[in-house]
């Protein structure tokens, strides 16, 4: 199995902090978010870890990682991100936003379910959302699970009702699966291409989610991953200031349990 992480954007909402930084090599607890990634990656038994840098490529040096570059990052997406990897997309293969953490067990859950396309979910989202946001409405996206497949995946704002767990980032891909995923993405494309797609205004800029919503269209199964807390999202400077007093006050693991290094040190400077 092989883990490919989704580094190539600025984060411009977390401002002065991603200045001159990709938001996964912010500091946390003494290092980055995309090595706490790797570390726990090879924790788990993965030892070919991809990564996808685009804005400032040259900052992101993980030894004993592979990368590839979006040199077109600043006109377009994380799916596109994902295609400038297409041919690592062979075999068992995680995917994963950089903008993120997660702990062992969460990715030991998603490496081992046997679905041939496993979206990770989080069933608990909403007292993390609450302690985020303040308000469980705030910055949301639909998610509705029938049986054992997602249906609908990554409109805004829906009703809270419709809300049935947050999406994370994090994906898993059977052989068949990313086979499935790259035949998709071609007929879309074909489609698309030059006028806009779902959620996104151009087929150029669309979302992961509008992927995975045209792979749940096209009849192919969106197998939810349920997982109950033990992550983290560092998208805005409020995340990012929040998880770092989390950490110092101790309130942090009551979302997330740090692992490996860097487990007792503040390190949040870039």
């Amino acid at each position: 199995m092989k883990a490919i992480i989704l580094a190539a954007g600025k984060g411009t909402r977390l401002g002065d902090y991603t200045r001159d930084l990709p938001k996964g090599m912010l500091r946390f607890q003494g290092i980055s978010l995309i090595e706490r990634q790797v570390e726990t990656c090879r924790r788990c038994g993965i030892e070919r870890i991809v990564l996808v840098g685009g804005y400032r490529a040259d900052r992101i040096d993980i030894p004993g990682t592979v990368m590839y570059v979006n040199e077109d990052y600043a006109s377009t997406n994380m799916v596109e991100s994902l295609m400038c990897a297409r041919g690592e997309l062979e075999g068992e293969t995680i995917v994963s936003y950089a903008d993120i953490l997660y702990e062992d067990r969460v990715l030991r859950q998603v490496m081992a379910d046997p679905a041939d396309i496993g979206v990770t979910v989080d069933t608990a989202w909403r007292a993390y959302w609450e302690a985020r946001y303040g308000d469980p409405s705030v910055d949301t996206e639909s998610l509705a699970i029938e049986g054992d497949r997602i249906v609908d995946i990554g409109r805004p704002d829906p009703p809270l009702e419709e809300i049935d767990g947050r999406y994370l980032g994090l994906l898993k891909f059977s052989a068949r699966g990313a086979a499935d995923l790259k035949e998709i993405y071609d007929a879309a494309r074909a489609a698309y291409t030059g006028g806009p797609w779902r959620t996104s205004k151009s087929f150029q800029t669309g979302y992961m989610t509008d992927l995975l919503q045209e792979i749940a269209d096209a009849g192919r199964a969106l197998a939810p991953v349920r997982i109950e807390g033990g992550w983290l999202e560092f998208d805005t400077v409020e995340d990012y200031e929040q998880a770092r007093r989390w950490a110092e006050t101790g309130e942090l693991d009551r979302f997330f349990r740090l692992e490996g290094p860097g487990r007792g040190g503040e390190g949040g400077e870039t």
